[in-house]
């Protein structure tokens, strides 16, 4: 096993979860103009954002894990509760070492790997079925065939905190993992759980995403559905006597969205959805302003909220991303907006926060906001190409389109998340250093990964 540093092979701990129970609902926090570096010096230093059209094939390219491993969620062969720098994923299976790998998308403590061809790869956590083998056995070290899957061209995936959905090229969505609050769309009396994919009603679907107990597709005729836990609203469902549905074990469409949706993104217990007009809407807990509405006013709320267009500068929103308190899109000029959680540096530096710090200030040093509900201009020197948000960090590509991109990370870095070498949180974007050519992104709750083509 290669790494930048030595591998953390630390004795194998009681399984705990991925996030801390301080960190299980965070949120924002900033810095100033200048992105700070820091190098990883060494041969060895993913929802997913691939960079650009091409797909590398893994012959010519190299898969870098980093974060949480506390039930081999990295698919490196071993647990360990961190591993602070990239590490070299070498132990991949035979039957993807000529595919490509097109996404890394990660759980509360799992992580699948999506390859090209439209195969399904899973490690990590699995005490309920959620990495898909058919096994419920604790840990999954390293990254294994989805076989229950075979036969169907998977184009995307999601996870929850403890349940998996997967998105086929012809439009059908298939569920695994824990069902204890309806999130898979089955009745819970007669699934509680499953370790293999079962394949739901729902169809046409083009998006899916899946927060802590819920899940959301958007499908081919612009409907929003939802199902599972929503005590917060995240469903956005109300009964026949105008109350919040709290449990709803089956795929339900989402009332009073203006607009044809094209993509959806779950929140830990927040629901986003956009338009093909590029309007965003947003629905669920506002406990830190992630409905971009002042949480002393709102604290939730279940009916769909249309967000301003002018908090985006008037602009048309092309992509979202959520983390668990925290929101981040693009808009078509290629600026980055940032709103939600603050504190553990979640939402980088803003434009209106270059005098609360300086250049000298450390990352660890900046002065954080709770939260931020008004969304803000993420303030960075250098052109951001994509973003992805793991629980409460994130991990952004820099560099101008048809490049090689830079690789930044920054916010909440218990588990060296962030992969700056620390455990300290990242108030800053930081540069990461790797071996080659980056190619995909991604992050799952408290673990990141990145694909390099190799020079």
């Amino acid at each position: 096993m290669k790494s930048i540093i030595t591998s953390q092979k630390s004795t194998v701990k009681k399984v705990f979860s991925i996030m801390s129970q301080h960190s299980a609902d965070r949120m924002d926090g900033w810095m100033h103009n200048e992105l700070d570096a820091r190098r990883c010096d060494g041969a060895s230093c993913a929802t997913n954002h691939a960079l650009n059209n091409d797909v590398w094939s893994v012959k010519m390219s190299a898969l870098y894990a980093w974060g949480a491993n506390s039930h081999g969620q990295l698919g490196l062969g071993f647990v360990s509760e961190q591993v602070t720098l990239p590490t070299r994923v070498e132990d991949l299976p035979d039957n993807i070492s000529e595919p490509s790998i097109r996404s890394a998308v990660g759980g509360g403590g799992h992580t699948f790997l999506l390859t090209a061809q439209g195969r399904l790869f899973g490690a990590g956590w699995n005490t309920s079925g959620q990495v898909g083998d058919g096994t419920q056995v604790r840990a999954v070290p390293m990254f294994q065939l989805i076989r229950g899957l075979e036969g169907h061209h998977m184009t995307g995936v999601a996870c929850g905190w403890a349940h998996s959905i997967a998105l086929s090229q012809s439009g059908q969505v298939w569920v695994w993992g824990s069902n204890s609050h309806g999130q898979l769309g089955l009745p819970q009396d007669e699934v509680p759980f499953t370790s293999l994919p079962i394949c739901l009603d729902v169809v046409n679907v083009v998006s899916v995403s899946a927060g802590l107990r819920h899940t959301a597709v958007a499908t081919r005729d612009g409907r929003a559905y939802t199902w599972g836990h929503g005590h917060r609203g995240q469903l956005g469902h109300i009964d026949s006597e105008g109350q919040v549905v709290k449990l709803q074990p089956t795929p339900r469409v989402v009332d009073h969205i203006e607009g044809k949706v094209v993509s959806v993104a779950c929140g830990q217990n927040t629901t986003y959805a956009l338009t093909a007009e590029g309007h965003v809407l947003a629905w669920g807990d506002n406990k830190w302003g992630q409905l971009a509405h002042d949480p002393r006013n709102v604290a939730y709320f279940t009916c769909p909220l249309t967000i301003p267009h002018n908090y985006f500068g008037g602009e048309r929103v092309t992509w979202l991303r959520a983390g668990w308190t925290h929101c981040v899109v693009g808009v078509a000029s290629g600026a980055v907006y940032v709103w939600g959680r603050a504190d553990y540096g979640q939402l980088g530096p803003v434009e209106d926060d270059r005098e609360d710090s300086s250049s000298d200030t450390a990352p660890s040093e900046v002065p954080q906001k709770r939260c931020r509900y008004i969304p803000s201009c993420l303030n960075v020197s250098k052109s951001v190409r994509g973003v992805m948000c793991g629980s409460e960090h994130n991990l952004a590509v820099t560099g101008a389109a048809g490049e090689g991109g830079a690789l930044y990370t920054w916010g909440w870095n218990e588990h060296g998340n962030c992969g700056d070498g620390t455990t300290t949180n990242i108030y800053r974007p930081t540069l990461i250093a790797l071996p080659g050519t980056l190619q995909v992104i991604g992050a799952g709750s408290g673990h990141s990964f990145a694909l390099v083509k190799l020079t």
